[in-house]
């Protein structure tokens, strides 16, 4: 159980156990080394697979967590290429640079968008409310000219509300005055005796019955109107809502460019992230490039060497 570390190491890096347990203890240092560099490694890439996979493609925990494993699987394998390499060749070495910056990139920008995520949610709702008043101009156009037809009509029956109040104040009812007249004639058709008699007769004005319906269709007008003044802010709400729920990938880029480059001190912040990403993915590289050659590595070449020597063998009967 003692040589757990060491098996781990071994399982991790590629290395041959039983070849290591055989060689010195600088053997097994290099061993350990790589582990260490190469947990420290995935440590971190776990987190911004973990951080990309539920913040930009909408996974939950469990999707979150496989991301994050398969980028730990990926960066495993590729730093596995440059432990296992006997040789590091120079077009080895500038393609894992070169890899190396583009990893480094694209982990400093999923982490700045962690560290300024208060003042890209703040950009955001800036550039949001541009964007929202942008998308609902042209139905907002159409609804205020509706607006302004019910307020003008609203404003006409008013002022003839107006109009039939005043008049019902004045005559609050009509009265109709007639006269009868009855004439007596004898047999002859000759006129013997005439009476006239005046009646009057009062009725409630007719207009009251027009205010009434000129009160109903105000009200009406005006329930319209609060439908489509409240339909504009249905609308906006609507379009916020859709507009959040899309925000992408590249969208957050394009925020984190305007708050980075807003200041210094975001450059900076940037810069120290990609330097330090930049530092971590050449963390093995180097090491492969600077360490000696140890006893673990000529008994590989010893092998190899062996091996060659067999096959020579048995090729030169079948020359001969």
């Amino acid at each position: 159980m003692k040589d757990w570390w060491l098996k781990f190491g071994c399982f991790l890096t590629g290395f041959n156990y039983n070849l290591v347990k055989n060689s010195s203890e600088q053997s097994s240092k290099n061993v350990k080394k790589y582990t260490s560099a190469m947990l420290l490694i995935t440590l971190v890439w776990f987190f911004i697979g973990y951080s990309f996979a539920t913040r930009y493609l909408h996974f939950g925990m469990v999707g979150g967590l496989a991301g994050a494993l398969l980028m730990c699987f990926v960066i495993i394998q590729i730093e596995r290429i440059i432990i296992l390499s006997t040789k590091v060749s120079a077009w080895s070495s500038g393609f894992r640079i070169l890899l190396a910056v583009v990893m480094s990139i694209l982990g400093a920008f999923i982490m700045d968008q962690i560290t300024f995520k208060d003042d890209i949610e703040l950009r955001k709702a800036q550039v949001m409310d541009q964007r929202v008043k942008l998308a609902v101009k042209q139905s907002e156009d159409d609804l205020q000219k509706q607006i302004a037809g019910l307020d003008s009509m609203i404003a006409s029956a008013t002022k003839k509300y107006d109009a039939v109040s005043l008049d019902l104040k004045k005559n609050p009812v009509i009265v109709t005055t007639y006269t009868n007249r009855s004439v007596t004639k004898d047999n002859t058709g000759k006129e013997l005796n005439s009476t006239q008699s005046t009646n009057r007769s009062v009725m409630e004005n007719p207009k009251k019955i027009e205010m009434e319906q000129l009160h109903k269709q105000i009200e009406t007008l005006q329930s319209k109107k609060f439908e489509l003044a409240a339909s504009i802010t249905t609308i906006k709400e609507r379009k916020e809502k859709e507009l959040k729920a899309s925000t992408g990938f590249l969208d957050e880029l394009t925020l984190l460019h305007d708050v980075v480059t807003s200041s210094k001190i975001g450059i900076f912040v940037y810069l120290l992230f990609m330097l330090f990403f930049l530092a971590i993915e050449l963390f093995v590289l180097v090491m492969k490039l600077t360490d000696r050659e140890s006893d673990y590595d000529k008994l590989l070449q010893h092998q190899t060497n062996i091996r060659m020597q067999m096959l020579e063998k048995l090729q030169l009967p079948e020359t001969r």
